[in-house]
Parts: C-alpha cells; structure tokens; sequence
C-alpha cells in the first residue's frame, strides 16, 4: 500500500503502489481507480454485438489537499536540487515552456546480514539490487520506473537510481508528444451498444 515509509525508503511497495502514490499527488489527495482497459466491442456486426466503455468514477479523498501540496512541492525539489536533477527541464509544452517534472529516487542494496555478540558482521548475503525513479510530469501523467538485479548476481551490480532518472530522460522525445497533447474526453456509454 502506499506508504509515508516510502519517504524513507524502509517500505517494501511495489512500483504500482508507488505510482498510485503519486497519482493521489498529482491529483491532489484524491485517489483515482485505476484502469487498464477504456473500451471493449464484442461480436461486431452480428446480433450479440456488444460494446462496454469506462465511465466517469468519483475519486476517494485520501489526504488533505494540503499535504498533497507539500508532498508535490517536496519531490518537485528532488528533480530541481535532488538526486533526479538530470530529468530537470527535460520535457516543453508547445510553446516551450518547461513542463514541471516531480520525483523520488530510491536504491536499494538489498542484502541479508548476520551480526555476532558485540555487533560485529558475521555475513552478508545479497539478496537483490534495486533502483527506483516514482515521477510525475505535469498534471496528468505520473508512472515508475525499477531496475532490478534478482538473488546473487545483484553484487555484480552498482547502479543507483540515477538509472531510472536516465532512462526516462532518454525515453523523453517518444513521451512528449503525449504529454503536450490535450486531454482527451472522458468516455461515455456507446448509445450503439446492443444487447443485454
């Protein structure tokens, strides 16, 4: 579940929790469902055709849109003065202004360690390397971006989060376009559909 801890980087959430994390920022302390699939057309041209889209859904109020303020201010400095600076100024609007872009990095060096009597390391066995970048561009477009290195082959490894910040730098002329688009209108029934 989304988690204060990830702040920290003492939490365990999945980069899908991360990016509805930082949905519920982006949309000021107001958590969206998410959906996967807009529309589905079943059987076209025949009897049983079938057409099923996504409606509108109210939003579940999670935070205080004062805190989803703070929060949003807060990772806009990770990418102007932090860790994910080199992602800073990275996408323009039509009229090249630049677009905000907010994150938080995250590395993890994930390893099993046993201490003796007196706190001294006994053993240490890598158990996986992480690197994380949760981000949000603008106002509507927000995701989350993980390297991972799984079990023994992780100590092979020294990437940081700066990975994930580079490649979403790196993927910025094939986003863009998007990201400059307007938004597109929200779904509605098909008024075509037939069919129980």
């Amino acid at each position: 579940m989304p988690s204060y801890a990830t702040a920290i980087g003492s939490s365990a959430d999945k980069p899908a929790a991360l990016a509805e994390l930082m949905g519920i920022l982006v949309n000021d302390g107001v958590r969206l469902p998410a959906v996967r699939i807009e529309k589905l057309h079943f059987a076209a041209g025949t009897p049983y055709e079938t057409q099923l889209s996504f409606g509108a859904v109210e939003g579940e109020r999670v935070l205080p849109s004062e805190v989803a303020t703070v929060a949003r201010n807060a990772i806009l400095d990770v990418v102007e003065h932090g860790t994910a600076r080199r992602i800073a100024g990275a996408f323009h609007g039509p009229d090249g202004a630049p677009i905000p872009v907010g994150g938080k990095t995250g590395t993890g060096d994930n390893r099993f360690d046993t201490f003796g009597k007196g706190g001294g390391l006994k053993s240490s066995r890598v158990v996986n390397r992480t690197a994380t970048f949760v981000f949000f561009v603008g106002e509507r477009f927000f995701g989350t971006l993980t390297a991972h290195v799984p079990g023994p082959d992780a100590a092979g490894y020294v990437f940081t989060s700066a990975l994930p910040v580079t490649v979403l730098k790196a993927l910025v002329p094939a986003l863009e376009p998007l990201v400059t688009a307007p938004p597109a209108p929200p779904l509605a029934p098909d008024a075509s559909s037939s069919g129980p």
